[in-house]
């Protein structure tokens, strides 16, 4: 094994370890809300975060990645920020919350369904998913990113997760146009960017 890879397999490694140790802290912390005021959203997140970390962990090897420090910047910030969200304590959760959050939840669901072990965190190359919200849209997966945090903040209203959904939703579309600049390089992601003309929004973006 040569010193690159070397380098790059201790990187995904650490890389890792610290999205699962933010993700017990954002576990512990909602589990505990969820103890003191039970409420169907804090459990909609945590199921929705648990998935991205399973297919995180168990990705496999893409055909090429993008190592460079704004692809770096832009995943890790829009990685780790929505794990900053944090319960309020408020008594119950209003139904435009929820209803927009559970929506959020079940795109989650489908998008990452539909990617399973070709979900990653850096721009890479691992074959073109075309079914399911794939036809809709390029980016489905940060679309449902984006409306279940909305619904979060809906019912756990403060300036530090409306903070947290705004620059987040801010690294998310980074991301967006880093993943477009490195996979339309390629025919076949070319060819379905054409056929597939929204990237996050039908008939918007």
């Amino acid at each position: 094994m040569n010193r690159a890879i070397s380098r790059q397999g201790l990187g995904v490694a650490a890389g890792n370890v610290l999205l699962a140790l933010t993700y017990v802290l954002f576990l512990a912390s909602h589990l505990q809300g969820f103890a003191a005021t039970p409420r169907l959203s804090l459990i909609c997140l945590v199921v929705a975060e648990s998935l991205c970390l399973i297919f995180a962990l168990i990705r496999t090897d893409p055909n090429a990645t993008w190592h460079s420090w704004s692809t770096w910047a832009t995943t890790l910030a829009g990685t780790f920020l929505p794990l900053l969200l944090r319960p309020t304590g408020a008594p119950d959760d209003l139904l435009a919350g929820q209803a927009i959050q559970v929506a959020g939840l079940l795109l989650q669901i489908a998008a990452l369904g539909a990617l399973n072990r070709s979900f990653g965190l850096l721009p890479a190359h691992r074959g073109v998913k075309t079914d399911g919200l794939y036809r809709a849209v390029r980016h489905p997966l940060y679309m449902a990113y984006a409306l279940a945090g909305i619904g979060y903040v809906v019912n756990n209203f403060d300036l530090h997760n409306l903070a947290v959904l705004v620059v987040g939703t801010g690294f998310q579309v980074l991301r967006i146009l880093n993943e477009e600049t490195f996979l339309l390089r390629y025919p076949d992601y070319a060819d379905y960017a054409r056929r597939t003309r929204w990237r996050l929004l039908p008939l918007i973006w």
